[in-house]
């Protein structure tokens, strides 16, 4: 073999190796980035309404199949939220480790406590845990003054639900931290401040009562046994829905099944209402009234107890939305609807109908005008 064809052959050997060394080093450095050294847990927290609390968790050591036997507790952390932290919050907490006793793996099955502090259990709020757990395995190394962490790594067992899943998840002090734990407080709107001592007007006005009245033109009380068509559409704050406290019910306690959209449609007859109960704070809702022909549909609307809105159709016979994607709080929620109708005079004639009329006999008359002045002159 000469010079040259050996030389080839050594080119080709370090071409060869340099790209296999390409291809395996993105993996060792990727593996050297993975490493983690310490373990920190994300916490969010939904609530529509100031509720301060503060969240717990476990870890509980594994042993067997290979692992240190020796107990090795881990120190949780406690994440509390404020009254003033509504809506989503997100916050994390560290994980303290012992010093381990010896170099090998650790196990641990980590968990949520499964209640908050203070306690909710009240017929009218309701905290919702998450059932999420994680299985955090940290490798133990001799190091030159001991024992050491060479790395944490956690993979999630089940969501926040409880359904099985599975995956590693990022555990760094970073907002890409998915080692979380999701919780949602609910409070029912129209209980108050204090749903353990609901406000009395809840009694009367549940989480929302919309009522319906029917009036003269002149205001008096109008005699009506028509039924009129409402369509209420909820809308539930994130973590919630309409099963959350029991089911959203009505004025006689039965639950109402909502269509898609989250939609219910129901009738009202004159000095009735329906009253729902069961739905959170926080819901957003529309209330629409179907246009019913005579009839000019106005509101009176009133949203966590706060000062009276007026709403009006612009005509008779025209659909009424007294409520468009707002909010229910915690105090009183109510929508009184009035319906005026359009009253008939002795002569029968629809006062609603009579520019019309008039118009008609503008023109009929305009014609006889018309036709005698052609008579006229043709003579």
């Amino acid at each position: 073999m000469n010079m040259r064809k050996v030389f080839k052959q050594m080119l080709a050997t370090v071409a060869a190796g340099a790209m296999s060394m390409t291809m395996v080093m993105p993996v060792f450095a990727e593996d050297i980035k993975a490493e983690q050294k310490e373990a920190w847990i994300s916490k969010t927290y939904n609530t529509e309404v100031g509720k301060a609390e503060t969240f717990s968790f476990t870890a509980i050591q594994k042993t067997g199949d290979g692992l240190i036997g020796e107990t090795a507790n881990v120190t949780m952390p406690k994440i509390s939220f404020e009254a003033s932290e509504t809506r989503s919050t997100s916050k994390r907490g560290q994980i303290k480790f012992p010093n381990y006793p010896e170099a090998g793996k650790y196990e641990y099955t980590v968990k949520e406590m499964e209640t908050a502090d203070p306690k909710v259990s009240d017929e009218h709020e309701k905290m919702i845990m998450s059932n999420a757990e994680y299985t955090m395995d940290v490798y133990v190394t001799d190091g030159a003054t001991g024992t050491e962490i060479s790395n944490i790594v956690v993979n999630k067992v089940k969501d926040d639900a409880g359904q099985s899943k599975t995956g590693k998840v990022d555990i760094s002090n970073t907002d890409d931290n998915d080692f979380k734990f999701t919780n949602t407080y609910v409070q029912e709107a129209g209980t108050g401040t204090d749903p353990t001592n609901p406000d009395p007007t809840y009694g009367q006005f549940g989480s929302l009562n919309v009522s319906k009245k029917v009036v003269n033109a002149n205001g008096t009380t109008a005699t009506s046994d028509n039924e009129f068509a409402f369509t209420a559409t909820f809308a539930f704050p994130t973590g919630t829905d309409a099963n959350t406290l029991g089911g959203i019910k009505d004025a006689n306690g039965e639950v109402v099944k909502l269509a898609e959209g989250g939609t219910y449609t129901f009738n009202l007859k004159a000095n009735k209402n329906m009253k729902f109960t069961g739905v959170p704070v926080g819901t957003t809702i529309t209330v629409k009234e179907t246009a019913t022909k005579n009839y000019k549909g106005s509101a009176k609307v009133v949203l966590n107890g706060g000062t009276s809105q007026t709403v009006s159709a612009n005509k008779y016979y025209e659909e009424l939305t007294a409520v468009n994607n707002q909010k229910l709080g915690q105090n009183q929620n109510t929508v009184d609807v009035t319906n005026t109708y359009n009253d008939v005079p002795l002569t029968g004639i629809i006062m609603n109908n009579l520019p019309y009329i008039a118009m008609i006999v503008i023109g009929a008359a305009a014609l006889v005008v018309y036709v005698q002045n052609k008579r006229k002159n043709l003579q």
